[in-house]
């Protein structure tokens, strides 16, 4: 996996110029990273998804992260476009990564696409049902705030 770190000025013209066609957003509070249980892939994963038409990827990230979590009104800082090849389909993707730090636990809503949350603490394994594509985003992300 390719990790490149960009201000969020660049990674919006990136989301245009080379069409980042997904977002994610690391959610860090009291040194964890929220996952959600997606209920279509049955795992662990970051909150993001699919650019719909005309969206940027930061309107991208935020929608996704209300949508999935219920967290809204935050303004996520753009961080980085992990680089990656997909297996099943098979294709080369980017994604647009993306950062918030909580003060405090939100109150997060389950529902049909998220079956459940998990404050996991990125020094702890990768479980098997754990996308090990989004804990190494969620590692790189919380390496960032240490550098």
């Amino acid at each position: 996996m390719g990790f490149r770190v960009v201000t969020d000025v660049e990674l919006e013209r990136a989301g245009d110029r080379v069409g980042v066609p997904a977002s994610v957003v690391v959610v860090e509070h009291a040194d964890c990273v929220l996952m959600m249980f997606d209920s279509w892939r049955r795992q662990w994963e970051l909150p993001g998804g699919a650019r719909e038409p005309g969206e940027t990827p930061r309107r991208t990230a935020v929608r996704e992260l209300h949508e999935e979590t219920g967290i809204r009104g935050l303004e996520p800082d753009g961080v980085a476009v992990a680089e990656f090849d997909l297996i099943n389909p098979d294709r080369h993707e980017l994604l647009a990564v993306y950062r918030v730090r909580l003060q405090a636990a939100p109150r997060l809503l389950v529902d049909a696409e998220a079956l459940g949350f998990l404050w996991w603490p990125p020094s702890d394994a990768v479980g098997e049902d754990m996308t090990p594509l989004d804990a190494e985003i969620a590692r790189r992300v919380i390496q960032l705030s240490t550098e």
